[in-house]
């Protein structure tokens, strides 16, 4: 899971410090640091905000991608998440707790079971969601590639889970269920 960690630095604002995780992950996502290294620092700024925060298919936030936006779903999955950082001690990035980045971290240094569950639940359908949302010109979209093979060689015979919002959505209203989703078609795995 070393791998995983070090393409989960590249994750993170190009800031200071950058050209170090990027000989530190060489091995590992060589087409992608040999992009970066041919361009400058604000040029690798401006790629990581167009491709991050400017194109909404691609936020490296998880919960986003499970639940949506502006769902109380996220929060409360944020907060367990939190919440299971605390219980071990991991200390995130400072960014948000659903952060790729912050995730990829914590779930390396996970015990095998919880690693299966983040992978599955939380991280490959996202992943995914992330990849084909950008055109093949993207160095990221090399980058979120390697990292889903990492976590597929680290974690043989994963598959991603249906999202909640995929299995809300692929479920029709019922009169026993919510007013505009109804049920899920399966229990939802909750994080914590």
């Amino acid at each position: 899971m070393k791998t995983v960690t070090l393409l989960a630095s590249l994750l993170e604002y190009p800031g200071p410090g950058f050209d170090d995780r990027l000989d530190a992950a060489e091995s590992a996502a060589s087409g992608f640091v040999r992009q970066m290294r041919a361009l400058s620092a604000e040029e690798r700024e401006e790629l990581f905000s167009s491709t991050f925060d400017i194109n909404p298919s691609c936020v490296p936030y998880a919960g986003i991608h499970l639940f949506g936006e502006e769902n109380f779903k996220r929060g409360e999955f944020m907060a367990a998440l939190f919440a299971r950082y605390e219980e071990t001690g991991f200390v995130p990035n400072g960014d948000l707790p659903d952060h790729l980045a912050n995730l990829l971290c914590f779930a390396a240094g996970a015990e095998d079971a919880e690693r299966r569950e983040l992978a599955e639940f939380c991280l490959l359908g996202p992943l995914q969601k992330m990849t084909a949302s950008l055109d093949g010109t993207s160095p990221y979209q090399a980058l979120l590639e390697s990292v889903r093979a990492a976590l597929e060689d680290a974690l043989p015979g994963i598959r991603p889970a249906a999202s909640p919002l995929e299995q809300m959505r692929s479920t029709p209203c019922a009169s026993n269920g919510c007013a505009s989703c109804g049920p899920l078609a399966e229990p939802v795995p909750t994080y914590g």
